[in-house]
C-alpha cells in the first residue's frame, strides 16, 4: 500500500500545485506523478481493493472482528484523500466521497465533463 518509511504527508507536501478550476491537467500530472513514484497511486486508480472487513476463521466462519488489513487500507486512504491538495472551490466537488477512488472518479469526471 505504502512505502515503508514514507510519512504521506510527506508526500502531500511535495504536490506544490493546488487543482482550482482553471489548473486540472496540470495538478493531475504533478500528483500522478508523484503518486506513482511513492507507489501510492493505487488508492485512486481503484487498484488498491478494500480488504474484506471481518476476520473469517475456517471453523467460526465470518467473526465481528474488524480485520488489520481493512484498518490499515481505511488509514492509507484517508490520509491521501486529496484535501491537502485541493483548492476551496475544489473541495466542493469531493465533499461526500468516501474513498479516495471516489474522489479521483468524481474530479475526473467533472473535467471530462467540461471539456
Amino acid at each position: 500500500m505504502s512505502i515503508p518509511g514514507v510519512k504521506i504527508e510527506g508526500v502531500l507536501e511535495m504536490l506544490t500545485i493546488k487543482l482550482n478550476d482553471r489548473n486540472f491537467s496540470k495538478w493531475a500530472f504533478q500528483f500522478k506523478s508523484v503518486l506513482k513514484g511513492y507507489k501510492l497511486f493505487d488508492h485512486f486508480d481503484g487498484s488498491a481493493l478494500c480488504p474484506p472487513k471481518y476476520v473469517f476463521h475456517i471453523e467460526n466462519g465470518v467473526t465481528t472482528e474488524v480485520t488489520e488489513a481493512l484498518l490499515e487500507w481505511e488509514s492509507v486512504d484517508m490520509a491521501l484523500l486529496l484535501l491537502a491538495t485541493l483548492s476551496d472551490e475544489a473541495i466542493e466537488h469531493v465533499i461526500g466521497c468516501r474513498t479516495a477512488h471516489d474522489a479521483w472518479s468524481s474530479l475526473q469526471d467533472r473535467e471530462s465533463s467540461r471539456l
